[in-house]
């Protein structure tokens, strides 16, 4: 079920999270410029710490580890 959507123009690129609550967890779908680029998933923590990561992540704080990343 989605919960939010966070967007921002960071350095010429639209980044945006799609947050998801699950069965157990958080799930955050992250896309550059309308493109899938990769997903996070929080466990044991609660629907703000997932929305303040989301924040986070469009704003540029932190980038995907490599595990996160959808390869094509």
């Amino acid at each position: 079920m989605l919960l939010h959507n966070f967007t921002n123009n960071y350095e010429g690129v639209e980044r945006s999270v799609d947050v998801y609550k699950e069965q157990g967890h958080f799930e955050l779908q992250m896309s550059h410029d309308g493109i899938m680029v990769g997903t996070r998933i929080i466990k044991d923590h609660s629907e703000s710490y997932a929305e303040d990561a989301a924040e986070n992540y469009v704003f540029g704080m932190y980038e995907l580890n490599e595990r996160e990343k959808i390869t094509i």
